[in-house]
């Protein structure tokens, strides 16, 4: 039997060219049109993705559940992580999360 899996994630696409400073710039105004806050910036597991940087998103501070994402300049890749047993506002809000990043991502 397959094991469940204890998260997923919502994956965006990226140009190879964006730089770090960009895409700070690109979270700070998703997460403000969504109404969420950074909690956090960090990394993300060193050994398999080197000089990534991590955020999360909460919406209250002292409300339970957290939005994870991931950016990994090296591998050019950019994505959420939801785990299953997070809040139902969580499940509500990553793809509104999503859709802010994409269109921040796409510019002008």
């Amino acid at each position: 039997m397959a094991k469940e899996k204890k998260s997923y994630e919502l994956e965006m696409c990226i140009d190879d060219e964006i730089t770090m400073e960009e895409m700070m710039g690109v979270v700070e105004r998703a997460a403000k049109a969504t109404g969420l806050y950074i909690s956090h910036i960090g990394g993300y597991s060193r050994v398999k993705y080197p000089n990534s940087v991590h955020w999360h998103f909460k919406k209250h501070k002292k409300e339970p559940g957290l939005i994870d994402a991931t950016f990994w300049e090296e591998g050019t890749r950019f994505w959420l992580i939801v785990r299953n047993n997070e809040p139902q506002w969580v499940h509500d809000t990553a793809p509104l999360l999503q859709k802010a990043l994409e269109n921040e991502l796409a510019g002008p």
